[in-house]
């Protein structure tokens, strides 16, 4: 049996596939094809646009408790399906919904920022529980995690723990790894006082962070007061301990020689400051 739409004129079979039910019909269907349906309905949507978001908003108001629990009770009558459906999607729009992601972070991060702190601070002990909780159960391979992390990252691993300890007596904690990394090369993997290879080939001595002026005198952890020191027997950092710089060089050196490494230790100060 065919149907005649009464919007664009053309012979459909009249069935479900080509026409929407509609009981007041005698036939039971629309009037219209679906094609034509839909188009009227965005023709509608498109000039009552304001006036169809507002109802729906009032609606929601009145009704939201209702419409929560019917979401609720769909989600959980189609969990798996629809956690498939939410996998397979992500799968295929990784990229984009990346890209998004960090889109929405840039523009958002202000505000972000603000919620996580807002929310750290009102659920602070609940967190702590969790992490403590994570931990006892994932111990040992956060401990293997860690141990692989410091010896594939000495040098960021070093700069944070340098500044750990500057916080702890509040002090300026700014050092990165970068600038860290860049005091090493300005001495040539070299201890910037006695000039002894940082990574000797018998491994005697290390690379030390040396606040030139100790963290007990008030030097903070920042590229303007780190150099890279011989550590190991007889290391000038093991030696210098949290003496103050200039004396403790004249008392090693004597005054002509700690004349001139000081003079190559503040061209390097300068160096970071242009």
């Amino acid at each position: 049996m065919m149907k005649r739409c009464n919007k664009c004129g053309e012979e459909k079979p009249a069935t479900t596939e080509f026409y929407s039910r509609n009981a007041s019909k005698k036939d039971g269907l629309e009037g219209c094809c679906k094609p034509c349906a839909n188009e009227r309905n965005r023709a509608y949507y498109e000039a009552n646009a304001e006036v169809i978001s507002e109802q729906n908003r009032a609606y929601y108001v009145v009704n939201a408790e209702a419409i929560g629990e019917k979401r609720r009770a769909y989600y959980e009558a189609n969990a798996e399906a629809l956690g498939e459906q939410h996998r397979a999607y992500n799968a295929a729009n990784a990229e984009e919904i990346s890209e998004q992601k960090r889109a929405y972070y840039v523009a958002n991060a202000e505000a972000i920022g603000e919620q996580k702190r807002a929310y750290r601070a009102a659920n602070a002990e609940a967190i702590n529980e969790k992490a403590r909780a994570y931990y006892v159960v994932n111990a040992e391979a956060i401990g293997e995690r860690n141990r692989a992390y410091q010896v594939a990252n000495p040098e960021i691993c070093k700069a944070s723990a340098q500044r750990r300890e500057a916080r702890k007596r509040a002090l300026p904690a700014t050092l990165t790894a970068q600038e860290w990394q860049y005091a090493i090369d300005y001495f040539h993997g070299c201890c910037a006082v006695c000039g002894r290879p940082l990574k000797d080939l018998f491994a005697t001595h290390t690379a030390a962070m040396d606040h030139w002026l100790p963290l007990s005198k008030g030097g903070g952890t920042t590229a303007g007061n780190i150099l890279p020191l011989c550590h190991g027997k007889d290391g000038c950092n093991n030696r210098k301990n949290d003496a103050l710089p200039e004396a403790w060089l004249v008392r090693q050196f004597g005054k002509h020689k700690a004349k001139k490494i000081l003079a190559r230790i503040n061209a390097y100060f300068l160096s970071i400051e242009e």
